[in-house]
């Protein structure tokens, strides 16, 4: 049997892991308030197209300093990945000064401002709630819409509002900056994946389109500019993933109370993060299970004890906006809707149309944009993917080039998206992935999904079927990424026969693909006026 390996060159000493750390927290932290110092100069009152041209140049000077690394041969692993992180930071904050407060958001709503005493629905309703109020909603959070959502990114942003005041920015220009944090959290989203990758010992070419694929995907740049608790919320998952993966590894107390606290966290921003506890739980009953298998009394008290402690901080922390609820208005956990009148309305549709296998018309891949409209589009998987790359736009004065090449985009993610998510399975069941990382990681993506199907089924509209309720799975992609190349390309193969050929030539394919759609989405968008 032939022995297919791709060599690594290893780790750079001149600029070591916890250097690039350090570079990349910097350049993220210094790039966000730089762009919040931008938003309140003459240059976010310029045209569209004088933007477009500094940041242009801004651009080009990142391109020419990466040539320059490239040939003086110092663009090693850690170098390059801090050059694919910093140029999503430059992808990010450019969309976000190219974007205003109310465009392309999400139940954002609206503020009057300190000098009123109106009550807003929306996001930015709830932030100025609590920034004119200086207290959580005391109304039925059910009774205004997006205030039954827990309060931990409303309360930040709140007081991040009041920071900018009493700074002197003007209340206008503080409200435009509530995009900041959301800018920082998708930022921090793209070193926790890396993490997250190096944690798994994903390195080469598999961690670098591991990386890219998180960094250059248009869901969390759009997102990043979004006022609403989606981008916090997927950084409390992803770092959920990487505590449960540091666990996995170390299994002490050290590591268990930074998990509990992002659950927790993650609970009080938005109820969904809770889903992936389950697969956290199972994991911990797999080790619990063994403890009690060794009969030592004092390592099982121990773990009694380490998980009471685990429990003793995730309870009352993610519990915390429920029993609140419950209490004082006797509101279990839910979301308003629309009513059945509402043109999203998919109840109307079999279970089969909502969740079963698409059609080749359901597509659309015509015009591969979200029509709202159930009647245009009611298949959940087909929403999925339109919005994963164009949210919820339906342009109506696209050129015919940029319409070819959305199709093309559009055609190659769907094909990519199914490939993808059985390279995960593949990974994950490969001899090479241990058994708590298998159940965890293969666990945590089922549930996902499952919870995302019910959710469509309990609320049946279309807008429940936006992919920002599934963005976590980009990580997981990220992942099936990075442990296809280091099982099928930067390891020894165990195939034989044609698989031993087959394997590595699809892993190379798909990697291709990705390049390609994520090369492409971007020039879309660079294009479509759409930063």
């Amino acid at each position: 049997m032939k022995i297919l390996r791709l060599t690594h060159t290893g780790e750079n000493t001149t600029f070591p892991k916890d250097r690039t750390s350090l570079c990349i927290l910097l350049s993220i932290l210094a790039s966000c308030m730089l762009t919040a110092v931008l938003q309140g100069s003459s240059f976010f009152y310029s045209t569209h197209y004088t933007k477009i041209l500094v940041l242009s140049c801004l651009f080009a000077l990142y391109a020419g300093f990466f040539i320059y690394l490239k040939a003086s041969k110092r663009l090693t692993d850690n170098t390059f990945v801090f050059m694919i992180i910093f140029l999503g930071v430059l992808l990010r904050c450019s969309y976000v000064l190219l974007s205003g407060l109310y465009d392309r958001q999400h139940d954002a709503g609206a503020y009057t401002g300190m000098g009123t005493s109106f009550v807003n629905p929306g996001h930015i309703g709830y932030i100025e709630y609590i920034y004119k109020f200086h207290k959580l909603p005391d109304i039925n959070p059910y009774e205004l819409f997006a205030y039954y959502h827990p309060p931990l990114h409303h309360i930040l942003s709140c007081i991040w509002l009041q920071l900018n005041i009493w700074l002197g920015v003007s209340e206008e220009l503080a409200f435009e900056n509530l995009q900041i944090l959301p800018l920082l959290y998708s930022c921090l989203c793209m070193f926790v994946t890396w993490k997250i990758l190096d944690t798994l010992k994903i390195m080469g070419n598999g961690l670098f389109i591991g990386l890219a694929f998180m960094v250059f995907h248009p869901a969390t740049i759009i997102m990043a500019g979004s006022v609403n608790n989606d981008m916090l919320t997927i950084l409390f998952m992803s770092l959920t993933i990487l505590g449960t993966l540091k666990w996995i590894q170390n299994k002490d107390l050290k590591h268990l109370i930074p998990l509990a606290l992002y659950i927790g966290l993650g609970m009080i921003t938005k109820l969904n993060s809770a889903v992936l506890a389950i697969p956290v739980g199972l994991i911990f009953l797999m080790h619990f299970i063994s403890v009690i298998r060794g009969r030592n009394k004092t390592e099982i008290l121990k773990w009694i004890k380490n998980y009471c402690i685990f429990g003793a901080i995730v309870i009352p922390i993610g519990l915390s906006w429920i029993v609140r609820n419950l209490i004082r208005f006797g509101e279990k956990p839910g979301v308003p809707v629309p009513g059945e009148t509402s043109p999203m309305y998919t109840a109307g549709f079999s279970l089969w149309q909502r969740l079963g296998i698409p059609s080749l018309a359901d597509w659309h891949f015509d015009f591969p944009f979200h029509p709202i409209s159930a009647k245009a589009c009611s298949n959940t998987w087909v929403i999925m993917f339109h919005t994963s790359l164009f949210a919820e736009e339906y342009p109506t004065g696209l050129s015919d080039i940029l319409l070819v090449l959305c199709q093309i985009t559009f055609l190659l993610a769907v094909i990519l998206g199914i490939a993808t998510a059985i390279l995960l399975i593949a990974v994950l069941f490969s001899q090479n992935t241990d058994l708590e990382t298998r159940v965890f990681l293969l666990t945590g993506y089922l549930i996902m999904l499952i919870s995302f199907a019910a959710f469509v089924i309990i609320y049946p509209y279309t807008c429940s079927s936006d992919f920002r309720y599934v963005a976590i799975c980009l990580v997981y992609i990220s992942i099936a990424l990075g442990l296809g190349n280091r099982y099928f390309l930067h390891m020894f193969v165990d195939f034989t026969g044609f698989l031993e050929q087959a394997v590595p030539a699809i892993m190379h394919i798909i990697n291709y693909g990705i390049i390609a759609v994520l090369v492409l989405i971007n020039i879309i968008y660079l294009f479509w006026e759409r930063w």
